[in-house]
């Protein structure tokens, strides 16, 4: 897996360098679907669908070997940046940003492919929970990175690799990040979801609250096409 542990480092070190303002120099708009939303018990009324397929892959130049599309729920007071072909790999980042001029980051989500080399369903799993564990060790800037959960969970219905961790970047702010690697079916390709919290806008008390960011709840709405 060497070489699949070098793609990790070069995408955790972009991922672990983007600073809040990124969200305002990096921004792409895309064009999302507003619809009713599944969000719900948050209290979100409505959600922004992204379809990231071959024609988002034609359009932004990008390539797209899993379909997906996914809601990103609209929050009062914040504002959805989403990006196409991101720095550190993957068709889209979506942003979760202060509804405001200074744009900084509550949470942020990037979508990332992986390859792996076999059908076996429990390998496939340990595969992604591989992937999963290699990028938090590369995210910290410091030796303070932690492990919190790591398990197996059932996404949609599909099985997955879930890891959940806390890291500081190089700004010093203590992280918190969800990952979650779900290979397609019948397929040798799978994407892996990376939800990060910014904790120092407040919204972000304890690990727990993680799932409860904008991020990690439009990942749990992904659907593989």
């Amino acid at each position: 897996m060497n070489g699949t542990a070098s793609s990790i480092a070069r995408l955790a070190l972009v991922l672990a360098m983007s600073a809040p303002a990124a969200a305002v120099a990096q921004q792409v708009e895309l064009e999302g679907s507003v619809k009713l939303t599944p969000f719900e018990a948050q209290g979100v009324t409505l959600s922004t669908i992204y379809t990231v397929d071959a024609a988002f892959g034609a359009k932004h130049d990008v390539e797209v070997p899993v379909p997906f599309s996914l809601a990103a729920p609209r929050r009062e007071a914040q504002q959805i940046l989403a990006q196409a072909k991101p720095a550190g790999g993957g068709p889209i980042k979506i942003y979760f940003t202060t509804d405001d001029e200074t744009k900084r980051i509550y949470s942020s989500l990037q979508v990332v492919t992986y390859t792996m080399k076999t059908d076996d369903p429990q390998k496939r799993l340990e595969v992604g929970d591989y992937i999963a564990i290699e990028l938090l060790k590369q995210l910290g800037t410091t030796d303070d990175t932690r492990l919190n959960i790591r398990r197996q969970i059932t996404l949609g219905d599909l099985p997955a690799s879930e890891i959940v961790g806390n890291f500081i970047n190089k700004e010093g702010d203590q992280l918190l990040v969800r990952l979650v690697a779900l290979a397609k079916p019948d397929s040798q390709r799978g994407i892996v979801g990376i939800a990060i919290g910014h904790p120092r806008q407040g919204r972000i008390k304890k690990v727990e609250d993680i799932y409860q960011t904008s991020a990690s709840l439009a990942f749990d709405t992904v659907t593989l096409k």
